[in-house]
């Protein structure tokens, strides 16, 4: 009996491998296919899709804050700050002091940053289309409904990091 190599797949855990490697190579891929659209269609000057789901989140939640930001994004606090600080720097983004809380920074989205969003969720909706228009409403419910168990266990796996 040939002795199994430490890197071969244990049998009971093959299929949760290659279900996790197809999903990341999926995932990875549709991210390189949305920035090569954003570059094609010269829409975000040097933006990445990070910083255009970032002003969109703030333009669904206006006055949120960096740690909501943060939070919704799954970012750490210094990656959040940076971003944050390049969207103000282009004039997409406005940081305001709160009101009751001078420590606490309000977001809200520029004129300018709400014709981006209004862009990148363009390509973002053709590109969904483009991924997912075959699938019909139960396959893309049940699928949406997975994604959502495996973002919980994520955030489960970060809460006890």
């Amino acid at each position: 009996m040939p002795i199994a190599s430490p890197s071969a797949p244990l049998p009971d855990t093959a299929l949760p491998v290659a279900t996790f490697v197809a999903f990341m190579t999926a995932s990875g891929n549709a991210q390189q296919i949305l920035k090569a659209r954003m570059l094609a269609a010269d829409a975000e000057q040097g933006l990445g899709p990070l910083h255009l789901h970032a002003l969109c989140l703030c333009q669904r939640s206006p006055g949120a804050t960096q740690q909501q930001l943060v939070q919704a994004m799954g970012r750490d606090k210094g990656q959040m700050a940076r971003l944050i600080r390049e969207l103000e720097d282009r004039q997409l983004l406005l940081r305001t002091p709160d009101a009751n809380d001078r420590r606490v920074w309000r977001l809200s989205v520029t004129p300018e940053g709400e014709l981006r969003c209004t862009r990148f969720l363009a390509l973002e909706a053709t590109l969904a289309q483009d991924l997912f228009g075959t699938l019909g409403e139960g396959e893309l419910a049940s699928l949406l409904a997975m994604l959502q168990k495996v973002q919980a266990r994520v955030d489960g796996m970060e809460a006890h990091a």
